[in-house]
């Protein structure tokens, strides 16, 4: 899930006859404009009743109430809706002209929404509300809405706050230009036919050669990972890579510096030393220093395994390429899978036999289903594309959510896989509503075989998805999940994943082209390879927070990529290769920012929360029961730390982690 301004929806909001109370602005639209021109006019539409709202919040002549706070948080459900089905728009219509017209409308969200950020009579009436009454939850939310006025420098004189605003419009601009190219980025390279040996006969299957006798493969991602795990042809996995970190450059090379340059500036007129400061003041880390000291801890945890399992990949690469001394990035992928076949009995296309998409979205379904004690079941209503399944979520009875799967690719198509929260849910007035967003293989057996990891990443994204129907049920929508700390968001969707490596999870969807399921001695073997590597693929993930750390924690460098090496290697392992130009197509750089190293804390976090389903059961009702009670269903309603400590009956601790990270000693 990706940190962008994401709440409800209300792309229904054409007609001038739709009615104009809140909840029926905030009613279920459909996500199928006709064109860039409709787009406009429910962007239009839509900024028309925020800046109304606005008005009439600032000039308010009563006294300020909890009533404020309510008319606060209806304006800030319908603006960042705006936003967030922008960003669908953005992410899935169908052309170019439409998908521009929803990064359009998302620029000028963001204009709005720094324009409230900077009113000070909203803030003064904001901050006058007496809490005397207020619930715990109506205090929380309040008191992070005024840090967030005070950190977007509502207290600084007017012409600082109008410098602000340009800033903050220049720098949305340069991250929707960033995403654009990425998304416009898509390269092909071509084969001999020859060069695809090793890969699955699905694959080669659906790789035909063209007139010249030359296969072509993308960059998008059913393309491009099979390759990287199986192609034996050396110098094809290595074009295909390069490809690959090469898509958006140089373009975002020149918007990157800028972006980078802006969001310093920024920072420095807020009276922050430089950006990422001004970042993480919001997040559980707090500081650079923190997150620098996090880095350092955890990076380094596992720095005897990851150099154990990297020393046996080059053993192995170097017995069929005599003379190597080190391990290429295009050969990672593998050799891992070589060792995992050749020392744990375990061959990964045996494997992916077992999960074809259609049975994949199945099981997830069902998991939901058993875990969380719901019912889920098609939804009628338009989609945007054909292959996009619509669904409801019920418990006891009640329409609790609604959610989209937009889950296989197309030209155009935003290349990775998230979740948009469309809609973050209000009880007894608004249902929540998300959209998964994916690139997976479509069909049964014969068209969609998955990776186990892409099992493994479809649970995590659907857990977002689960997170914001779960939460949707609260006073406020400012207490969704996308309001919580940010560096806490991703640990309930890692801690989910878990359950795909769970026999008797896998054993209800896991089937082959026959029917029969999913050996247990199959899965016993996928446990006992699960560790090896994965101490390695962490450092690629501390490599990765530390350069988006690094890029924000002043003025960029002459050389973007020189810059990248050198903050990657501090920890990453394979090293950056010359050629590539990773930061480029480094999406996460634009919503993220200086906070990439969001997903390793939550890992530790989501590590330490899986401890009482692993000693109690992954399956107890009992203990689903109270995750799904304190972990999801407060949203934001309290600090994310609560949450851990009213599920775990301590603080959070790192000590499971590191446990985690040398189990493959």
């Amino acid at each position: 899930m990706r940190h962008l301004l994401l709440l409800p929806s209300l792309f229904a909001l054409v007609a001038a006859t739709a009615p104009r109370d809140v909840d029926s602005y905030l009613a279920q639209p459909t996500y199928t404009p006709a064109s860039a021109e409709a787009v406009k006019a429910m962007c239009d539409d839509a900024l028309g009743r925020i800046a109304g709202m606005r008005r009439a919040l600032e000039t308010q002549r009563s006294a300020p109430s909890l009533a404020t706070l309510t008319h606060y948080d209806d304006m800030t459900a319908i603006l960042t809706g705006l936003s967030a089905d922008a960003n669908l728009l953005a992410e899935v219509a169908p052309d170019d002209a439409r998908r521009d017209a929803g990064r359009d409308c998302q620029s000028r969200a963001g204009e709005a929404n720094d324009g409230i950020q900077l009113s000070r009579p909203i803030y003064d009436r904001l901050k006058a509300i007496p809490l005397a009454k207020a619930s715990p939850e109506a205090r929380h939310v309040l008191a992070r809405a005024l840090a967030g006025f005070d950190r977007a420098g509502v207290s600084r004189d007017e012409a600082t706050r109008v410098k602000v605003a340009a800033l903050n419009k220049e720098i949305t601009d340069l991250g929707l230009k960033f995403e654009a190219n990425i998304a416009n980025g898509r390269k092909t390279v071509t084969a001999d036919p020859a060069e695809l040996d090793g890969l699955p006969a699905d694959y080669i299957a659906a790789h035909k050669p063209g007139a010249d006798g030359k296969v072509t493969i993308s960059t998008d991602t059913p393309d491009i990972s099979p390759v990287m795990s199986y192609a034996k042809s050396d110098a094809l996995r290595k074009r295909l890579y390069e490809a690959n970190l090469t898509r958006a450059y140089p373009a975002n090379d020149d918007v990157l510096r800028a972006l980078f340059t802006r969001r310093d500036e920024l920072a420095k007129l807020l009276g922050r030393p430089n950006f990422a400061t001004l970042a993480l003041e919001d997040k559980m880390i707090g500081t650079p220093a923190r997150a620098t000291a996090f880095l350092e801890e955890a990076g380094r945890a596992g720095e005897a395994a990851s150099k154990r399992d990297y020393d046996r990949m080059v053993k192995r690469l170097a017995a069929d390429q005599p003379g190597t001394t080190e391990l290429a990035p295009w050969s990672s992928g593998y050799v891992s899978q070589l060792i995992r076949k050749e020392s744990y009995a375990l061959d990964p296309q045996l494997v992916r036999r077992y999960f074809a998409y259609d049975n994949v979205r199945d099981g997830m379904l069902q998991l939901t289903r058993d875990l969380m004690g719901v019912e889920i079941r098609p939804w009628k209503t338009p989609v945007w594309d054909p292959s996009v399944e619509a669904y409801e979520m019920l418990d006891k009875g009640q329409v609790i959510g609604r959610f989209y799967f937009d889950t296989h690719p197309r030209p155009g198509k935003y290349s990775h896989a998230n979740v948009v929260p469309l809609r973050a849910g209000v009880k007894g007035r608004v249902v929540p509503t998300a959209a998964l967003v994916t690139n997976f293989p479509a069909g049964d057996h014969k068209t969609g075989l998955m990776e186990h990891r892409d099992v493994e990443t479809f649970l995590h994204e659907y857990g977002h998805l689960i997170h914001v129907m779960m939460a949707g049920q609260r006073e406020y929508s400012l207490s969704g999940p996308l309001n919580l700390e940010w560096d806490f968001i991703e640990a309930p969707s890692q801690m989910l994943e878990n359950f795909v490596w769970d026999y008797d999870t896998l054993a209800r969807f896991a089937v082959d082209a026959d029917g029969k399921t999913i050996p247990r001695e199959l899965v016993e073997k996928m446990n006992k390879a699960r560790y090896f590597g994965e101490a390695l693929g962490d450092r690629r993930q501390y490599g990765l927070s530390n350069v988006s750390l690094n890029y924000h924690l002043g003025l960029p460098q002459p050389d973007l990529t020189a810059q990248y090496a050198q903050a990657y290697d501090a920890y990453g392992l394979p090293r950056t290769p010359a050629g590539v130009h990773p930061q480029d197509s480094f999406g996460h750089l634009g919503g993220y920012s200086a906070f990439y190293y969001t997903y390793m804390w939550s890992k530790t976090i989501s590590t330490d929360l899986f401890t009482r389903f692993k000693t109690q059961g992954l399956r107890n009702p009992a203990v689903a029961k109270a995750y799904r009670e304190t972990v999801l269903q407060p949203g934001s309603a309290k600090p994310a730390a609560s949450l851990v400590e009213d599920f775990l009956g301590r603080p959070m601790s790192i000590d499971a982690y590191k446990e985690r990270l040398n189990a493959g000693e």
